[in-house]
This record gives C-alpha cells, structure tokens and sequence, in this order.
C-alpha cells in the first residue's frame, strides 16, 4: 500500500511538473509578469490578445491549451513576450500555414527542433509540443538572432526559467485571474515616476517592485497594488512608508470632476507624508516655479485629514494643479508677507481674499487660500480655486466615490479628458482586452 501511495505521489509530481512546463520558457530575468486565467478573468476579453496578434478568428481551435494561464512578460532587453501552453503541436502549425496563405505570417519552419513563424513582420514566434512563445516587436535584420534566443528560452531547465525566480513565486502567490508583478523600471515613465512614492530616496526603480490584482468594471481599469521590494532593507522602508497612509474619508471624492485628467486622493497627517513627497521626482517637478516664492513644504506639514491633487488639465509644458487638503492649523500664513517680499525676479504675491493670494511669475499662476473651517484650496486661475473647494457639478460615478472611500490611496487617470497621440497609444493597446478604457483607477493595498 505504501509503495502503492508513493507512485501516486510520483505520478500526480510528475503531472504537476509536465503541466506547468510550458513557464520554463519565460527568460528567468524578466522585468514584468502578467498572468492571465482566460477561463475566469471576468469583464476581460481574455482571447482579444490573442486573436490581435495571431490573427486567429477561433482560438478554441488554433493548438493552444487555453485552459491554462496565459503569462505576458517584459525581458531585461525591452522586448515584449508572451508564452501559451501548446496542446496539439500539429494543430497549431496548420493553423499558422493556413495564416501564412492569408499573408498574415510566414509559413512555419524548423529551426533547432522547435517550429518558427514570424506574424506582422515584427513578431518572432517559437514553439514545441507544450510550449508557445511569442517575443518582439523587432525589426527584420535583429529576427535571426530572435529566433535562437526564443530556441534557447524553450530548451532551458527551470532552474534557469522564470519558475525559480522571486517574480513568479510573488505573482503565483496572487488568487486573481488577472495578476501583474513587476519591477517600477519596466512601466512607462510618467507611471513609474509616481510609483516611486514611499520608496528610499536612493531606491532605483529595478529595486521597487509592484505586485497588482487587475479588474475590469463599467470602462474602468481597477488596478489594486502592493508596493514591495526583494531587497529587504528597502522593503522595511516601503513598508514604514506606506504605513502613513490612513483610510480616506471621502470628504473630497465628490470635488473632483468626471472631467479633470488626473487625481490622487490620500488621509494624511503633512508632516510624516511631506518626507514621500519629497522623494518623488513627479511631484516636485509638479512644484518646480510654486517652490521658488511659496513655502509648500510648511503648508503639507500643516494637513491632517483628508487630502487630494487634481490635475483639471495636464500637458507636456504645463499642467493645472489644484490641491484641496483639511489642515490642523494654518499658521503658515503668517510667513506670507515675507514670501511677498522675498519672490524671485519676475515673479509676485498680491493678496486676492481673506487669508488669500495669488503668486503669478513668467510661467506659473497659482492661487491659494484657507477657507474659515481650516481647508486649503488652490487652482491655477480664482474659478478653479473655489470650485476645488466644493461638490463638482459633474462628479465622478457614484460607484467609483464609493470604491474611493477607505482605501489607502487612490489614483485616477482620465483618459477621455487627454488629447495627445500617447494617451490614444495606451487606450489603443488596452482596448484589446480591457474594451474601451476611459479610467484607470490605482489603488494602494
């Protein structure tokens, strides 16, 4: 009986290895790691990506075993990947040579006992009998030296695959049918940079990692992270620095216009959360010209309470900020006059209401105030000032001012509200599998 249990074990082990086999083709020095359950990834179009770059109209039936997760990743070079487990080997070489008749691929070829196509003339796709992988977009004279990079990705042991690495452990451990875990480096820069809130200041983003559950709801991109690092030394600091955040209260989710581009929201005592925003190249570049003639540092010491930053508008020159905070007092104010007289060249203080002002230089126009119940509000012009300081005539969906309360920290990016190629760019890559994306909603777990 005993002998009987142990090749039970044996062979249930052995299943378990074969099964998951197909990862051992992930480069194990992956920047980024998407997985993807297609079978229960809710309000997803989970083939859409598939049927985007592969062209197939019934994936069902392409050779690919979609009963199991799909993995997207990022390489260490830049290159983008994803890797499928193969089914029907045969199945799936018929299914590209009938593309390869259609114009849409080459038709497939032998190289180094593994099948090669290349889809879109940018795409270099390998695969065996348990393993897809897709890498690219690269241009024609580099697909050569692709093709025998992707050849060793798939003979490669799992010691030296993505399987043995911290990255997949933390994403393995994540029960969502959509999970990311990936280092701050590997996202889009104007991402990463905000990010980078709570880590060290001497943190490099391949050190910060990020680790999120991805949903989607009514056109809205729910993204709930966790902010961590392997280095222990600079997770202990993201974790004393998250621990400033206190759930927010919502006092201020209904200011905030269905229309404005950009919005954080957080529930902060200023003087432990001043030393996070210090760090943050995104913020202080937010500032850059305010700092110059305005002490802003001392008025976020001031806060405690509830808290947001919009952004009505946000260009590549210049941005609108309005900022709305509860304060615990305001004595700030009385260093106004000093700021009056000590403005740079060029720039002004002059008062506008009680216990309000306007700083106006070259490129900034910045107004700010404390209203009698102890509230700062600001704006770029004294319209956008007052209305930061009540309910928005066209407010966010109940839903999402719900969704706000009690979190940690809330993030929202407006898509509708951008007008420029590289907002269109994102939308245009997400809507594949995520539908029309109007919002991205970024939470802090």
């Amino acid at each position: 009986m005993k002998k009987l249990i142990l090749i039970l074990f044996a062979i249930i082990s052995l299943c378990s290895c074969t099964n998951n086999g197909y990862l051992n083709s992930i480069p194990a020095d992956s920047k980024a790691l998407i997985s993807v359950d297609m079978g229960k990834a809710a309000g997803i179009n989970n083939k859409a990506v598939l049927k985007a770059f592969l062209h197939m109209k019934n994936v069902d039936e392409s050779g690919l075993d979609l009963s199991h997760k799909v993995f997207m990743f990022s390489s260490s070079d830049g290159n983008l990947g994803l890797c499928a487990k193969v089914g029907n080997e045969d199945k799936l070489s018929k299914s590209f040579e009938n593309l390869s008749q259609k114009g849409m691929c080459s038709s497939p070829k032998e190289f180094r006992d593994y099948m090669f196509t290349i889809v879109n003339e940018a795409w270099v796709i390998g695969y065996s009998d348990d393993a897809m992988l897709m890498m690219g977009p690269v241009e024609p004279a580099s697909q050569a030296e692709m093709r025998a990079k992707i050849a060793k990705y798939l003979g490669q042991d799992e010691d030296r695959s993505i399987v043995s690495s911290p990255l997949y452990a933390k994403i393995d451990s994540i029960e969502s049918p959509f999970a990311m875990v990936a280092a701050v480096e590997a996202l889009p820069e104007k991402m990463s940079a905000s990010l980078m809130l709570g880590a060290p200041k001497n943190a490099d983003p391949s050190q910060v990692m990020v680790a999120a559950e991805l949903k989607v709801k009514h056109h809205k991109l729910f993204i709930n992270s966790e902010q961590f690092s392997f280095n222990k030394r600079i997770d202990k600091e993201i974790k004393k620095s998250n621990s400033v955040y206190r759930p927010i209260k919502g006092r201020y989710v209904p200011y905030m216009s269905s229309t404005d581009m950009l919005g954080m929201f957080v529930n902060v005592k200023g003087e432990d959360f001043l030393p996070l925003l210090q760090n943050d190249k995104a913020f202080q570049a937010l500032l850059m010209g305010i700092n110059t003639a305005i002490d802003m540092d001392n008025i976020i010491r001031s806060v405690d309470g509830d808290m947001t930053i919009k952004m009505p508008t946000f260009g590549e020159k210049s941005a609108s900020m309005a900022m709305t905070a509860e304060l615990a007092h305001a004595k700030w104010l009385a260093d106004v006059d000093y700021w009056k007289q000590s403005c740079p060249s060029g720039s002004s203080i002059t008062d506008w209401i009680k216990n309000g002002y306007h700083f106006q230089s070259a490129d900034n126009s910045f107004y700010f105030a404390v209203s009698p119940d102890m509230q700062f509000y600001s704006g770029s012009n004294p319209e956008e000032t007052v209305a930061s300081l009540h309910a928005s005539a066209t407010p966010l969906s109940a839903d999402l001012q719900e969704y706000i309360k009690g979190k940690k920290m809330v993030m929202l990016v407006n898509f509708n509200a951008f007008d420029s190629k590289a907002a269109k760019a994102v939308t245009s890559m997400l809507s594949p599998m995520f539908g029309n994306i109007e919002t991205i909603v970024y939470s802090l777990k």
